[in-house]
This record gives C-alpha cells, sequence and structure tokens, in this order.
C-alpha cells in the first residue's frame, strides 16, 4: 500500500540517503545523532523557505517598500525634493493684513529669477541660482499668503521666462509690490554677502556687470527699451523702491546673522536691472546670498536656511508696508 504521506516518504528518503553517506565514511548513526541531524536539516529548511518567500515579495513587486526616500543624485534635486509641501499647503486668509495698516497693497508678485534653460549662478558642487530662487519664492509665498496677502509668481517650475514676460504677468496680475530673488556669484569664494538692488539707468561698474547677467533673455528690442526709459520718470517709482530695498536688506541681515553670524551686509545699490525698469511699482531685486562661496552652497542645502532666507525677506517687505512713510503711489 501506498503512503498517503508524501512528506514521511520524503523524510524516510533522506534519511536513508544521510544513513548511506554515513556508512560510506564509516560512521554509525545512533538515535541521538539523528535527532540532531534533524533538527539541524529542519532548521536549514525553515530558512531556506523563508529566504524563497521574502524573495519571491521583492520579485513580483507587490509588498510595500520599507522607505520612500529617493537616493537623490545632485544639490538641484536635493532642493527639489522639499518644493512640492509649498504648492500643496498655500493658504490665504480672508482679511488682508495690509488693511489692517490702512494701505492699499493687496498683490505681490515674487520673481524667482532664472529657470529652464537659464540656471543663472553655479556653486562649486553644482547648486544653481534657479533652484535656489524657486525654492525661497515658494517658502515667501506661502508666508505672505498666510497673511492675507495675494501673491503671483513668475514661474512656479523649472521653466524659462524672458524677463519682458515676468514684466508683462505682474501687470496684467496688477501688481502692488514686485520682488525678483536671486543669488550672487563672484569671483571670491571666501565670502557670503546680501545686497539688493532698486532701479536706475546706469550703475557703478560691478552693477553693470551683474545686471549684464541677469538681463540675459530680456526680450526687449533696442527700440522697445528706449521707450522705456524715456517714460522712466512716470513709470518707475524710483523713492518707493529704495525705500522697499532698505527694509528688505536691514531686515535680511538681521535674520540671517541670526544663523550665520559671518554674512556681510554689502547694502542697497541702485543698477540698471530691466526687469525691475516697467513695473510701474516699487520694486527690487534681493541678491540673497552668493552660491559662489562652497560653505554657503553647503548651507543653501539645508531645508531651514533657505526658510530662514524667506524669513528675511517677509520680514523686509512687512517692515516696509508697515512703515508710517510708506507712502506708495502707483503710475497709470
Amino acid at each position: 500500500m501506498r503512503s498517503r504521506n508524501p512528506g514521511s516518504q520524503r523524510q524516510a528518503l533522506l534519511r536513508g540517503v544521510f544513513e548511506d553517506n554515513q556508512k560510506l565514511v564509516g560512521h554509525t548513526v545512533s538515535k541521538q545523532r539523528r535527532t540532531t541531524v534533524w533538527w539541524s536539516m529542519g532548521i536549514s529548511l525553515l530558512v531556506i523557505v523563508i529566504a524563497l518567500m521574502v524573495g519571491g515579495i521583492e520579485e513580483d513587486g507587490t509588498a510595500e517598500p520599507v522607505s520612500s526616500v529617493e537616493l537623490l543624485t545632485s544639490p538641484d534635486q536635493r532642493v527639489l525634493a522639499s518644493q512640492d509641501e509649498f504648492v500643496a499647503s498655500e493658504s490665504t486668509t480672508d482679511i488682508p493684513l495690509s488693511r489692517v495698516y490702512g494701505l492699499d497693497v493687496r498683490t505681490i508678485v515674487l520673481d524667482p529669477g532664472h529657470g529652464g534653460h537659464d540656471p543663472g549662478a553655479s556653486g562649486p558642487v553644482g547648486l544653481h541660482e534657479k533652484t535656489v530662487t524657486l525654492d525661497v519664492a515658494l517658502r515667501l509665498a506661502r508666508r505672505l499668503k498666510s497673511q492675507g496677502y495675494n501673491v503671483v509668481l513668475t514661474r512656479r517650475q523649472d521653466v524659462s521666462v524672458s524677463l519682458r514676460k515676468r514684466v508683462e504677468d505682474a501687470r496684467a496680475h496688477e501688481a502692488d509690490l514686485f520682488v525678483s530673488i536671486h543669488v550672487n556669484s563672484v569671483p571670491v569664494d571666501t565670502v557670503a554677502f546680501i545686497e539688493t538692488y532698486y532701479f536706475s539707468p546706469r550703475g557703478d561698474a560691478r552693477a553693470e556687470a551683474l545686471a549684464l547677467r541677469e538681463n540675459f533673455n530680456a526680450g526687449y528690442s533696442v527700440a522697445q527699451w528706449q521707450n522705456s526709459l524715456e517714460a522712466l520718470g512716470q513709470t518707475v517709482r524710483d523713492e518707493d523702491s529704495r525705500r522697499l530695498a532698505t527694509h528688505i536688506q536691514n531686515a535680511m541681515i538681521s535674520t540671517m546673522r541670526e544663523i550665520n553670524p559671518g554674512i556681510h551686509d554689502w547694502g542697497t545699490r541702485s543698477g540698471p536691472f530691466t526687469v525691475l525698469l516697467n513695473t510701474k511699482v516699487p520694486a527690487v531685486l534681493a541678491e540673497i546670498t552668493a552660491i559662489s562661496m562652497p560653505e554657503e552652497e553647503q548651507n543653501l542645502l539645508d531645508d531651514a536656511y533657505r526658510e530662514q532666507l524667506a524669513i528675511g525677506l517677509e520680514s523686509g517687505i512687512i517692515s516696509y508696508l508697515s512703515t508710517e512713510d510708506s507712502s506708495i503711489t502707483f503710475a497709470n
């Protein structure tokens, strides 16, 4: 009669093979020895079965991953990985804070510099200006929106936007303030600094050299730019822009020195920046740090450091709006 227990048949077969092998090498198999061997074999088989089960789960892809952390291979990716939360968490309130202060400022346009095929300045290990400016702008937008302001960004992704298109978008949204956010780079890689610009037709040599880089992809013809320059007295509020630049610069230095005492204050300056030319409202270009310094590039990879930069910009804007001498005027 055939056994109805296939397991006992395999067990008898394995025992026979084992005992035959032991006889070939001249050993006798005691009952205790057999018991020990079977325990060892049982544990080995259990390990093999568990390994096969785990391997099957990994191969069919049905198991939940242990961690969703992605391996980020570049500095830009490390910064971009934290940006989704700002898009998802943006909120508004019903009463603008500006109304509390009696100011007629409703819309603030934030302009993250560069983007797309224009990376802007780059750090020693490859972090790009376009990545940092977008991240800080998203953080700043969230903070300003939470205080009731309508905030518009000239770009929300890594795309190329001409300077002309940025200005047109600001005017289309009836901007009351315009803040362009940039990160500087200088030949000396041992200094990190903050400086804030407002528009003037000419600047000093360094300002004009910087403007040459920041004015890339302007989108204006010579004739169109000349027409804008002739109307400069009616379209750009020089005094308000200078005051806004001063408030932002002072707040940035005060805020950033809380966590980076070595950052330098390079003050407020004037320069021929195309993006500030046609906005018709108080407009500044903030160079929030220098990515050319290796230590500062590493700082910029830290979420908390970029959040502190956004806090500094927010403090400067709110300080400007809340001062009694912020007599904001707008051109028709």
